[in-house]
């Protein structure tokens, strides 16, 4: 019986190891899906002149789950009309899908910019503030490359020496 707990410690240690690790990696999947999405909504708004509604509705298409439902409440919203600020209504679609991603506090800052400046401006200031939020937004995904590749071996590692000390001293 006392070994299979220390097993179970050993597994659940590791697994920590490498929940940890998983989390980074989708957090800079989403981060790249996000930079992707935003170059299509200003190649949609700048070169075809669709409206920033209409534009939401297409960029659910090129979008996964989390991030199409994102679009895809904003689009609601502004075809609702439900509010005025144009800022409030992005946060809202932003943050009602707040539990699917993986992003921090700093990723989520760049992305409520987005709704600070869209809605109300032309074209043009319309893709200057979309290149504008894609450099941010790249920027930060090379922070987080350079951070998941010397986070990511040590997580996995330290979870599996944590696991084997644990292990060690219950036995």
């Amino acid at each position: 019986m006392r070994l299979v707990g220390i097993g179970i410690v050993f597994i659940s240690c590791t697994l920590a190891g490498f929940v940890l690790d998983s989390y980074e990696r989708k957090r800079l999947t989403e981060l790249e899906q996000f930079v992707y999405i935003f170059e299509l909504l200003r190649a949609e708004i700048e070169y075809r002149l669709t409206p920033l509604e209409e534009a939401c509705y297409v960029m659910t298409q090129f979008a996964s789950f989390a991030i199409g439902k994102v679009w895809e409440d904003f689009a609601n919203l502004l075809k609702g009309k439900q509010s005025v600020n144009v800022t409030q209504m992005w946060e809202e679609a932003l943050m009602g899908s707040k539990i699917y991603f993986h992003l921090k506090d700093k990723d989520y800052e760049i992305l409520e910019s987005f709704g600070k400046a869209c809605g109300y401006l032309d074209k043009n200031m319309q893709s200057r503030n979309i290149d504008m939020l894609i450099v941010r937004l790249k920027e930060e995904l090379e922070k987080a490359k350079v951070q998941y590749e010397k986070q990511g071996k040590l997580n996995r590692s330290l979870g599996i020496l944590v696991g084997a000390c644990l292990s060690l001293f219950l036995i």
